[in-house]
């Protein structure tokens, strides 16, 4: 069975000779769009936009619709069906030799330009409706087919076949008028041909025609080459072509993006990234598909900038290749000159220059052409910053794989079924290789040698030994393509890379890193920034800096385990939360860190606001601290995260499921006092995920403790909290009767802020009794004390409960503006939880006032925040919500 797809011309499908009935309309859409994406994954957003022209209907209908008609097609395609379903998307699977283009492509590369030229039987896709496929991807399939044309003819007047030439060119300046290629080439056939005075007609005839239609002269490259011919000196033909550039990576998979940049009309680009991304073949990539923009050849230079075997190439030498690569006979001896020579060559050329794995700037700088018309590509380890800053370079930053197109590749080796055979461990492979296609293909080509064993297998071996099983001795060792960048580095850089694999959690910044290294973060600061720099290191946003999983793993191996830079990097989280904490808090926990044992410098808080951003961007590391921390029996340490978390979690509260964990985790390693801490916090927790019967049963433990050993303190912090637990479960007088069971114990403390708590908690219940005036009391006095305490969080606070306590009374105008306070504090602390809360409040409150779009306003802001959080008030705020737009 064969068959063929043509989309040079109409669209049109063959199967064994016989064309094959694609329905018109979308059908014929889909199928252009994929065929023109031939063998590349394209997601169901795109295909949407290109079948609807930009202006799809709903998401869910178009994705139906787009569904309904995958199915269509491939039922009319029947045998000839190429179509394959992957997760987001669909891609077209085409053999090189069943398309035509794909078979055009090929045959330019090769050099076969008068068979590839053939192929084209019209204007591409000319029976296919619509607009965006024919504004967007058939213009570039046509200046495609001109540009292998003018090499194609390029190609002919260099063999001496000028004279045949002429009546072509005549009829191509017809039917592409603005195309100078076509005419110069046409000026040069005319006077190859003996007929100088024709050749200077056709250029006053362009002349004329450009200033009539774009209102310009006529470029410099046909000025020149007008003015060589009225001196009678234009240049002979024959000068080499060189076309240098390597085979392809088999499977290409991906790299939509990237491709695109590369696309841009740029001079000079830099493909950067970490060893074994695929920055040598997605350029190789790019540079096939588009060598015949470039008449005057390719040239390919593997500059050796990270082998373990050869040291980098020197600049002269590699000038010294290229010249020769472009027919130079003689090169000079001296570097200078080479170089000079290299731009003069180089000057009037439409080339393509790519230089393969640079080491640094300094190794290009003197490589680099004078002209306009001569691309330079530049691939390498090192962000290349020089050619960035001083030559004006595009940067492309090469990233790890997303699953979909990782997952590609794999199928592109072992096929869909055996992937679709083991679903879980196929992404679990795909995972383990951390999106990195140079670790992919090893493990494809190794699982390929042993078809009749579960990819299961390949999975534990991935996970017992990663980079040894990554290494394909007979090709490539993925540890020593790491070895070749961490060898580039000097003695300090080195040592950050290696203990960078001893921080515990997903990233970190600078003054953690400095903590790690025990250096200062300047220095610190530097040594990430080269480290980034050589792609050894990720920076996904500034100040943060990750390791690829990979080269996590090969880190490890090279530092061990340094428990000094381990004690180091925990003691300065430990002592950072415990500052952190009493900027938002104001006094100290009911734990005690110790004493710091390594020499580091924590961090400090000018404000509450500062605090919670640093808590906020640490989340992930400060969860991953525990199970690290009580690893090395670091058992105090471990204590003191969650302990000193509590104020972090009343403002971003979406983080309490995951903290319940936290505290239960490290429950047990606490000492008796540390574990009634703990436990009163984790009552609060059990609170707010709805867990009230755990919570009050929690605290119970906690006042046993408390009572057992005369702590008032402890005493009084249980009470506080259960209050809290009887409130929500509805037991207002129980909650009440605790309140002022807790104030006694409080009033004998003595302590500001569990004064504020206190009288705080009995104002609230006393609101929910509908008791104002003694409510009004309570938290008039709390927040006399508040003010003496400088914390705006809890002058936020109790600015709320104010609000709903003057709104009880009817004095509406105070309650807005108590309510307002309330609501810029939760905004400025980012506490969603209590900002919808005020919003609430402030929403029933202006609606009482006649204020009705404000208060939708602010009740629909309320409802907004408390979905996000399913928050168990949510139906309350709702029917409030739906009443008044009722209304």
């Amino acid at each position: 069975m064969r068959v063929e797809y043509r989309v040079l011309g109409p669209l049109e499908v063959f199967l064994d000779g016989e064309p094959v009935a694609v329905p018109a309309g979308r059908c014929h859409v889909l199928l252009a769009v994929l065929l023109l994406r031939a063998n590349r994954f394209v997601t169901v957003d795109q295909l949407v936009d290109h079948l609807w022209d930009g202006a799809p209907p709903s998401a869910d209908r178009a994705h139906k619709t787009l569904q309904m008609v995958v199915r269509r097609l491939r039922v009319a395609l029947g045998e000839a069906d190429c179509v394959r379903t992957l997760p987001g998307g669909y891609q077209a699977v085409i053999d090189p030799d069943q398309l035509d283009l794909l078979r055009f492509r090929a045959l330019v590369s090769s050099g076969d330009l008068g068979v590839a030229s053939a192929l084209w039987r019209g204007a591409p896709l000319s029976n296919v409706q619509a607009e965006r496929l024919h504004r967007e991807d058939v213009p570039p399939l046509h200046d495609e087919r001109l540009t292998v044309l003018e090499r194609r003819v390029e190609a002919d007047l260099d063999r001496g076949l000028a004279g045949e030439l002429v009546s072509e060119l005549r009829t191509l300046v017809a039917e592409n008028p603005l195309r100078e290629t076509f005419w110069r080439l046409l000026m040069l056939a005319l006077y190859r041909s003996g007929q100088q005075s024709e050749a200077l007609r056709a250029y006053q005839e362009v002349r004329t025609l450009l200033v009539d239609e774009l209102g310009v002269d006529p470029g410099p490259v046909l000025r020149e080459l007008h003015e060589q011919i009225l001196r009678a000196e234009v240049p002979e033909s024959g000068r080499q072509v060189p076309r240098q550039l390597p085979a392809v990576v088999r499977s290409f998979v991906g790299r939509d993006a990237e491709l695109g940049l590369l696309d841009e009309p740029v001079g000079l680009t830099v493909v950067h990234g970490v060893g074994g991304i695929g920055k040598t073949a997605v350029t190789l990539q790019w540079a096939r598909a588009v060598r015949d923009r470039f008449p005057d050849g390719d040239l390919y230079l593997n500059l050796r900038g990270f082998e373990a075997d050869a040291a980098p190439v020197d600049p002269a030498v590699a000038a010294e290749i290229l010249l020769i690569g472009l027919g130079v006979d003689e090169v000079p001896a001296n570097p200078e000159a080479r170089f000079a020579l290299l731009r003069t060559t180089l000057n009037d050329r439409r080339l393509l220059l790519v230089l393969d794995n640079a080491a640094a700037s300094s190794q290009v700088v003197p490589l680099l052409p004078g002209a306009a018309g001569v691309r330079v590509v530049v691939t390498s380890r090192n962000q290349l910053r020089a050619l960035v800053s001083r030559y004006d370079a595009t940067a492309i930053e090469l990233r790890q794989l997303d699953f979909p197109d990782a997952r590609l590749l794999l199928a592109a080796v072992l096929g869909e079924q055996r992937l679709d055979a083991e679903p879980d461990a196929a992404r679990e492979i795909v995972q383990r290789c951390g999106g990195l296609p140079l670790a992919l293909r090893v493990v494809a080509e190794r699982v390929a040698r042993f078809p009749d064993t579960s990819l299961r297998e390949f999975v534990a071996e991935l996970d017992n030994a990663r980079l040894d099983a990554l290494s394909d001795f007979d090709d490539v060792d993925v540890r020593a393509v790491f070895s070749w960048s961490y060898r580039a580095l000097d003695d300090e850089s080195a040592r950050m890379f290696r203990l960078l694999s001893v921080h515990f959690g997903p990233d970190l910044d600078v003054s953690a890193a400095a903590a790690l290294a025990g250096v200062p973060i300047a220095q610190a600061r530097r040594l990430l920034e080269r480290l980034v720099a050589d792609h050894l290191v990720q920076s996904r946003s500034p100040g943060r800096y990750d390791l690829h999983d990979l080269l996590c793993t090969y880190s490890a191996e090279l530092s061990g385990d340094d428990e000094q830079a381990a004690r180091r990097v925990m003691e300065w989280y430990a002592f950072t939360l415990v500052n952190a904490f009493e900027a938002l808090q104001g006094v100290g926990n009911l734990t005690s860190v110790g004493e710091i044992t390594s020499g580091v410098r924590p961090r400090e808080f000018g404000s509450a606001t500062e605090a919670i951003s640093w808590a906020r961007d640490e989340w992930h590391n400060l969860k991953a601290f525990v199970p690290a921390a009580i690893a090395r029996g670091w058992t105090t340490l471990a204590v003191q995260v969650p302990a000193h978390l509590s104020r972090y979690l009343n403002v971003d509260s979406g983080r309490r499921p995951e903290a319940v964990e936290l505290f239960e985790r490290v429950l047990p390693h606490g000492t008796e006092k540390e574990q009634a801490a703990l436990r009163n916090k984790l009552a609060s927790l059990y609170d707010h995920c709805g867990r009230f019967t755990d919570a009050v049963r929690t605290r119970q433990e906690v006042l046993r403790y408390a009572r057992k050993f005369g702590d008032r303190r402890a005493e009084a912090v249980a009470l506080l909290n259960t209050v809290g637990s009887y409130e929500r479960m509805g037991d207002l007088e129980s909650a009440l009767a605790t309140s002022r069971e807790a104030h006694v114990v409080v009033t004998e403390l003595g302590e500001d802020y569990l004064e504020c708590s206190s009288r705080g908690n009995t104002a609230l219940i006393l609101n929910l009794l509908g008791r104002y005036e003694e409510a009004l009391a309570e938290i008039t006095a709390a927040m006399a004390v508040s003010k003496t305490m400088s914390s705006e969080v809890r002058q936020a606070r109790d600015h709320l409960v104010l609000g709903e306590t003057l709104a009880g009374l009817d004095r509406l105008n105070e309650a807005e503006h108590a309510l307002r306070i309330a609501l810029d504090g939760m905004v400025r602390f980012g506490d969603r939880e209590n900002e919808g809360d005020a919003s609430r409040h402030l929403g029933g409150v202006l609606a009482r006032l006649g204020r009705r779009d404000e208060a939708l306003t602010a009740l629909r802001r309320a409802v907004e925040l408390w979905r996000d959080l399913r928050d168990d008030r949510l139906g309350e705020v709702e029917e409030q919500l739906v009443e008044l737009e009722a209304g």
